[in-house]
């Protein structure tokens, strides 16, 4: 008894400390995600700035030397002269070689990751390099750079390309930029070393779970940065290069990657940066951990007080127990414990004590309600009679003026005998539905009496309802009302189906008919008439108030009715004599 008290404590102050929590987890989560995808972003853009800039700058450098290079009139004339010869150079043009190289050699001292600068001029056979001096061109393309150089544009200017380690000589991959002269008709190439190049964003960029993509305009992939899990391999720039710099998580390669784009419009370069999933887990994983190292802690609390309290109030907590065991087999001490300690036994003795007065207010209570009831079921019942009793007795008339048979009205009198003994029984008695169905057909008998051929009605009940327990005339009244104010009023014949189904552990009771219908004025007066007890519609009023009386006020008659096309009553009751909420009012 004790460990169980205990542990019903600990999971009820467990159950206070996980609402809180969840709920400020929650909000945590959701707003951290939040700001995580902010930070990712402000991580990709800044990235994607700096690799940028970083680009922009080395760019700059090659272009300005370029500019000093072919702006140069001394330097063009120099290296015009040296590619005019094809034999060996005299020692005049040799202070021409070497002065040109020497400015060659400067600009690469001065900028590491330059490898190698070519000058060409159009028209000539052989071309300028850094490292060797003048060079012939090779027959059949097989400089590659002079192909990718005549592949240019009348109007393009520059060009940046990525030539693999097998085509550049220097036994890597060289980031290569072309440059056309403007004195001169020719070329300025200045090949850059990849890997010293990306070697240089290590410096100024995060390496962990971010991966940054060059790809050309014709989204070639030049060069690639912190590369280990290939995405580059499986990212199709063309869905993005239309979409402008935003943000997107896509799936590469089977890994999730937050998608962050830019263009370098200088060169016509598409930048990716790709954020892997795993950044943002990682950041979730802390916060949650922190997260759950609270919990825990909190949960040793939580255990500690609920042990604590448990210890401190079993005996009177156990007291009060037995006094209400005591109390459900009819014992009842004489007052409250008078021994008090604490305020435990103050809270106990007060709880005892209100115990004891509602136990004999709630008897008093319950009894009373329960002759209440019986004195409305009465009542309502009684009702019910005068105005039934009326309404045959109006058709005896009938059948005695349009002078009928008297075996007719005879046999009028014996239903409406039977009926009325039926009617005027125990009013809170409740009795079977095949007993209800019996006495309904002697009604619907004296009504075909009165109205002959106008009407048929016809049954469909569930026989293994038979037994069910229900009020008297329940169904009546809403038969009657189909009769009189639906199938009455129709041209030619109409129908009317009883309908008694069970569906999902209820009863549907339903009175259908093919009559002239309500519109939706008709139906609101119907429904304002069946609140109270009146002249008009007694006996759906009487039905729908004792379906409140026995089931509460969710309970009722449901009417669904158009215009020309009929209505549809129906209330419903559950096997167990409970009723699940359906409003009197539904269309």
């Amino acid at each position: 008894m004790k460990r169980k008290f205990f542990i019903r404590r600990f999971l009820r102050y467990l159950l206070l400390l996980m609402i809180p929590t969840v709920m400020i987890f929650s909000f945590a989560m959701i707003s951290y995600n939040y700001q995580l995808d902010k930070s990712l972003d402000a991580r990709a853009q800044n990235t994607l700035s700096n690799v940028n800039n970083s680009l922009e700058m080395m760019v700059s450098n090659v272009a300005y030397q370029n500019e000093q290079l072919t702006n140069n009139a001394y330097t063009l004339i120099a290296l015009k002269r040296l590619m005019q010869r094809e034999t060996k150079i005299p020692y005049s043009d040799a202070i021409y070689l070497r002065n040109i190289k020497a400015t060659l050699s400067s600009i690469i001292r001065a900028y590491p990751y330059i490898q190698s600068v070519y000058l060409y001029l159009d028209g000539y056979s052989n071309y300028f390099s850094s490292d060797y001096g003048l060079v012939q061109l090779e027959p059949k393309g097989k400089n590659n750079w002079y192909s990718s150089y005549r592949a240019m544009g009348e109007e393009e200017e520059s060009l940046m390309e990525i030539r693999a380690a097998k085509d550049t000589g220097y036994g890597r991959s060289m980031l290569t930029i072309y440059q056309k002269m403007k004195l001169q008709k020719g070329v300025v190439v200045m090949n850059i070393d990849a890997g010293d190049y990306l070697a240089s964003l290590d410096e100024i960029l995060q390496k962990d779970n971010e991966t940054v993509l060059y790809l050309d305009k014709k989204d070639q992939l030049l060069l690639s940065w912190n590369d280990e899990n290939g995405a580059a391999e499986g990212f199709n720039s063309i869905e993005y290069r239309n979409k402008g710099q935003q943000n997107y998580w896509k799936r590469i390669n089977g890994k999730s990657y937050l998608v962050h784009t830019a263009v370098n419009e200088q060169y016509d370069l598409f930048l990716v940066s790709l954020i892997s999933a795993q950044a943002k887990m990682n950041g979730i994983l802390q916060v949650a951990g922190a997260f759950f190292a609270v919990f825990l802690l909190n949960i040793i609390v939580m255990m500690a007080l609920a042990y604590t309290t448990t210890v401190r109030t079993f005996r009177q907590i156990e007291y009060m127990i037995q006094v209400f065991y005591d109390a459900e087999s009819g014992i009842y001490p004489s007052g409250p414990r008078q021994e008090v300690k604490d305020e435990y036994d103050i809270l106990m003795n007060n709880i005892i004590y209100l115990f004891l007065n509602t136990v004999k207010l709630q008897t008093e209570l319950t009894e009373k309600r329960h002759n209440q009831e019986v004195a409305e079921l009465t009542a309502l019942q009684l009702q019910i009679n005068p105005h039934f009793l009326f309404n045959t007795l109006q058709t005896l008339q009938f059948q005695i003026q349009s002078k009928a048979s008297s075996e007719e009205s005879v046999t009028i009198l014996e239903y409406l005998s039977d009926i009325l003994k039926y009617a005027l029984a125990e009013a809170t008695e409740m009795i079977s539905l095949r007993e209800e169905l019996l006495y309904l057909k002697k009604y619907v008998a004296i009504q075909k009496f009165r109205f002959g051929e106008k009407f048929i009605i016809y049954y469909e009940v569930d026989e293994e309802l038979m037994n069910l327990k229900v009020f008297r005339l329940m169904l009546q009244p809403l038969v009657e009302n189909s009769i009189l104010h639906g199938v009455r009023y129709k041209e030619g014949r109409g129908y009317i189906k009883v309908q008694i189904l069970r569906r999902k552990g209820k009863v549907y009771f339903r009175v259908i008919d093919n009559g002239v219908g309500m519109d939706k004025e008709e139906k609101e007066r119907l429904r304002d008439s069946m609140k109270e007890i009146n002249v008009h519609h007694i006996g759906l009023a009487n039905v729908n108030s004792r379906l409140k009386l026995h089931f509460g006020d969710g309970s009722g008659i449901r009417i669904r009715s158009k215009k020309g096309m009929g209505c549809v009553m129906e209330f419903c009751f559950p096997e167990n004599m409970g009723c699940e909420e359906q409003g009197a009012n539904e269309e």
